[in-house]
């Protein structure tokens, strides 16, 4: 039986990797292929459906699946993003803080890394959650309320930025990178990694090759990506040239960041309660080998 990664425009990396037809050809001979879906948001229904068995996403999706009482893994992880953008306002608003938004409403892409990021930063600033209106909304509604004046502020970075921009002058009040490092993530449940491993670490290396040719020819690697989630290749492009490339060892300090988080989380009143997520990292598959 194929074990089935998740490939969505949320996750470059995997994105590219299922475009990429000779290393695709080749995990698919060691039993690995994709399923491309339009939505990240997506990834924790598909999993609990079996659709999926690999996935990657933010960092997020992990601690809500645990929180969900499924016992799942990361196996895998990029470098921190400092992406451009963040919590972003219009120019001519009135905001010009994280305090500011107490009151006032933000869209967070649906079941993402933006909820993590949020709350990091909203921690920092010692602002509770329950002061602030935080919603999930999908980005292309979001964006056109956000450009309509109709949504103070929203979670958002390039490509979507980039569109934003294109109608509407922007602040960003807080960026990722210092409360949270904004990491792509790969994980699976745990019973599929401890059966099979050498499937998960042909995964680990193929990423590591697709994102190292990524690094050295990010052009190519935006012709890839031409008309997914309705952005050109030339859209896609700044993105994938500001991104950290390579996939590494999750290490002590994401775990401690990953719990950190959970507690935020539990705190903040986004899970039922404290959890534990020690378990829910995996240092057994070392990134970088020759495909």
């Amino acid at each position: 039986m194929s074990l089935i990664v998740g490939a969505h425009p949320q996750n470059p990396s995997l994105s590219i990797l299922a475009r990429r037809s000779a290393l695709r050809a080749s995990l698919k001979a060691q039993g690995i292929d994709f399923f491309i879906h339009g939505a990240g948001a997506q990834t924790i229904p598909l999993m609990e459906l079996d659709v999926l068995q690999l996935m990657g996403t933010g960092a997020t999706p992990p601690i809500l699946a645990k929180a969900r009482e499924l016992p799942v893994v990361v196996f895998g992880m990029s470098g921190p993003r400092a992406e451009r953008g963040g919590v972003v306002v219009r120019a001519d608003s009135d905001l010009h803080s994280l305090a500011d938004l107490k009151g006032r409403g933000i869209a967070l892409m649906p079941v993402s890394w933006h909820t993590q990021f949020l709350a990091a930063e909203l921690h920092a600033a010692g602002i509770d959650w329950r002061e602030v209106n935080a919603v999930e909304l999908l980005p292309a509604t979001a964006k056109d309320a956000f450009e309509a004046g109709l949504l103070d502020a929203i979670v958002a970075t390039d490509p979507l930025l980039s569109k934003i921009e294109s109608t509407v002058p922007v602040r960003v009040l807080a960026q990722p990178g210092s409360s949270f490092s904004n990491r792509s993530v790969y994980w699976a449940r745990q019973s599929t990694v401890a059966a099979q491993p050498q499937a998960v670490q042909a995964l680990v290396d193929a990423i590591a090759e697709s994102d190292r040719l990524t690094a050295a020819d990010p052009q190519a690697a935006a012709q890839l990506l031409e008309g997914v989630n309705g952005n050109t290749a030339a859209q896609w492009l700044p993105s994938l040239q500001s991104r950290p490339w390579g996939i590494e060892v999750p290490d002590a300090g994401f775990a401690a960041e990953q719990q950190s988080h959970a507690d935020i989380f539990a705190r903040f009143g986004l899970i039922p309660s404290p959890l534990d997520v020690s378990d829910t990292v995996t240092a057994a598959f070392p990134a970088g080998r020759a495909h």
